[in-house]
């Protein structure tokens, strides 16, 4: 996803989570705005057409989905023709909901597929760091050759083969 569309989603997502008092309020109008997306997935691709008018749209939506803060908020992506951000949306919903629940997402990338043990070693030993409870995402990247990435917010750790070859390359030609 290009940059400035993940941002210009993730200030959708702000302005919606900001409607919510409490992170149980959060939750309800994240499982609200997840039912109004399933129950619109079969027409999704014709309300993301920027070509189609609006006022149909939201006679569509009207029709579809019962009347709830995810209609409301739909209306409004579709009435500024930004009804294609809505899964992106929905990602950093769950996101800030995470982060109203103090929890932190971190992403780790290896060369190979962790087992779970290993797993289980690394979460334990990163919310021992951070002194906070995480929710990890892993995925492989064979270019590492061996080693991880960590990215836990904006805190980003590198220790893999193919970073240390980099710096041997780096001190070499300089």
């Amino acid at each position: 996803m290009k940059t400035g569309t993940l941002i210009l989603a993730q200030r959708y997502a702000k302005a919606f989570d900001r409607i919510a008092k409490n992170t149980e309020e959060a939750a309800r109008n994240l499982a609200s705005f997840e039912d109004a997306l399933k129950k619109l997935q079969d027409i999704s691709a014709y309300l993301a057409n920027p070509t189609i008018n609006s006022n149909v749209k939201e006679n569509l939506m009207e029709m579809s989905l019962p009347d709830n803060i995810a209609k409301a908020f739909l209306v409004v992506l579709i009435k500024e023709k930004r009804f294609n951000l809505a899964e992106e949306i929905f990602k950093q919903l769950n996101i800030l909901l995470d982060e109203r629940r103090g929890i932190k997402r971190a992403q780790i990338t290896s060369a190979v597929n962790l087992d779970d043990t290993t797993r289980m070693q690394i979460q334990t030993a990163l919310e021992k760091y951070f002194k906070t409870k995480l929710t990890l995402g892993f995925k492989e990247d064979k270019g590492l050759i061996s080693g991880l990435k960590i990215k836990v917010g904006d805190f980003y750790i590198e220790d893999s083969s193919s970073s240390r070859l980099r710096e041997l390359e780096n001190v070499l030609t300089e």
